[in-house]
């Protein structure tokens, strides 16, 4: 029998590795952030900031505008994932009923859309939203992802342990589909819709090729666009200054923030729906 310990040193030695490339350009980024103009522009890694500074964050709010499209990341994400969740719901409630006529062939043909890629589907997305006036809208990134065949599929899987009984007995209380959904579903099924809900802020809020190619107006842009605009920029804000590190650091550092707060307290719904992906497919 192998001795476990020098397994167990391998193992946190390649863990500790692992890890190492990615805290440390976050650790980077950081120091960068909240390093002086002059300062992020040395040559190699920064690790710690010298002298300690704020000017990247007061030129990326007083002069890039940052804000907006911060908050306008902020209300996609979460109107999005509202009417996401929602739908998800419903739907999954409607496949989970035994007596569905052609369940089985509705279920097969949802999951038959999980073979088709994301990226398939937006030309013929931009041909419709222009045809149909929706460019340049909230209504297009609402549109985008709106349902989407895992989020179904996790909520029918979810809704499917719902035990009969208390089914039944609900209906012979007169409860009708929407009572039932309401509350005894969706409160039985907390976990899955909480798991379905990490999934889509993550996504919300990373979306990025669909405002690339939908939205134009400087108004409406969102967040991962404009970071784009402020990483790949070589000419400065409105007098055309060149934008430092600094300041294209800190803006990737307060767009990283929202999602390092909130992974802490979604990371068990994020694994569980990963797992239960993985058992169903």
């Amino acid at each position: 029998m192998l001795n476990s310990t020098p397994v167990r040193v391998l193992s946190f030695i390649v863990l500790g590795l692992l890890a190492g490339t990615m805290l440390i350009p976050l650790w980077s980024i950081t120091a960068t952030a909240f390093s002086s103009k002059f300062a992020s522009l040395q040559p190699g890694i920064i690790l710690w900031p010298a002298p300690f500074s704020l000017e990247g964050f007061a030129t990326l709010f007083s002069r890039l505008d940052f804000i907006r499209p911060l908050l306008n990341t902020l209300m996609l994400t979460v109107t999005g994932t509202a009417v996401h969740v929602l739908l998800a719901a419903m739907a999954g409630f409607v496949l989970a009923q035994e007596n569905l006529p052609g369940r089985r062939l509705i279920g097969a043909l949802i999951l038959l859309t999980l073979t088709i890629p994301s990226q398939i589907m937006m030309v013929p997305m931009f041909v419709l939203f222009r045809q149909a006036g929706l460019l340049n809208t909230w209504f297009s990134l609402w549109l985008s992802g709106t349902v989407s065949a895992f989020s179904i599929l996790l909520m029918k899987s979810y809704f499917e342990q719902v035990p009969a009984a208390l089914v039944d007995s609900a209906r012979l209380d007169g409860a009708g589909n929407y009572a039932l959904l309401r509350h005894v579903y969706l409160p039985l099924a907390l976990p899955g819709v909480l798991t379905v809900a990490a999934f889509q802020v993550v996504y919300r809020y990373n979306m990025f090729t669909e405002p690339l190619l939908f939205i134009t107006d400087a108004d409406k842009l969102t967040l991962q666009i404009a970071l784009k605009s402020i990483i790949l920029s070589e000419s400065a804000t409105s007098t055309n200054d060149f934008i430092a590190p600094n300041v294209q650091m800190a803006g990737i550092l307060l767009a990283l923030l929202p999602l390092l707060v909130f992974y802490p307290f979604m990371q068990r719904y994020l694994v569980r729906g990963m797992l239960i992906g993985a058992v169903k497919g």
